[in-house]
């Protein structure tokens, strides 16, 4: 085999090599995703059974103190679920930006690799 064609074919393993790295980093992203969705699920089953409580809880605490009480824990609940929301919304975006990247990255290598195929071929 030629020194060129041999450097070829090892430049595509290598690349085979790099694209199943990649491939592998992107099932994880997507895997992480899906268990986000999974969890923001349960989050909101639990948003709603806390909004059910703190229904019950304006209703039994009687008086302004119970009132003022009732309110804070709303108030304190709203703030978490706020910054939960947050956490979320940035790990949803960061994981979809490390998808972008490696598909991205992946598309060079597909280009790189349809080259190499060509020079091989000529």
């Amino acid at each position: 085999m030629e020194p060129r064609s041999e450097q070829i074919h090892q430049a595509l393993q290598q690349l085979k090599r790099k694209t199943e790295q990649q491939e592998d980093q992107l099932y994880a992203i997507k895997q992480r995703q899906i268990q986000l969705e999974d969890t923001e699920t349960e989050l909101r089953h639990i948003e709603r059974e806390k909004e059910n409580l703190i229904a019950q809880a304006h209703d039994i605490w009687r008086g302004n103190h119970g009132r003022s009480v009732a309110y804070d824990a709303e108030d304190t609940a709203h703030e978490s679920w706020r910054k939960l929301r947050k956490h979320i919304e940035s790990t949803r975006e960061q994981l979809q930006q490390e998808q972008k990247t490696i598909q991205s990255s992946l598309s060079q290598m597909e280009d790189e690799r349809k080259l190499l195929h060509r020079e091989l071929i000529l």
